[in-house]
């Protein structure tokens, strides 16, 4: 794994999958920043309608737990 300063990733609380790719992160020692938009301010150009979702320079790069995991470990 290379660079994941650059990656955003959007969480809720109420996504089951959103608790699993923390844990994940946390587990593998990946360090991203995570915005949980139940609890946090955020600001991004569009409207965020699936959680996961993990953000690159103000774009979409992937949905899902395991799309995003696939992602970071490309990354």
């Amino acid at each position: 794994m290379s660079n994941t300063s650059k990656y955003q990733l959007f969480v809720s609380n109420k996504c089951s999958c959103c608790d699993k790719i923390v844990d994940y992160l946390k587990r593998k020692k990946i360090s991203i920043s995570t915005i949980n938009i139940d609890k946090e301010d955020y600001t991004l150009p569009f409207s965020l309608m699936i959680f996961p979702a993990l953000v690159k320079e103000k774009k979409v790069v992937s949905y899902g737990c395991d799309d995003i995991i696939i992602r970071l470990n490309i990354a």
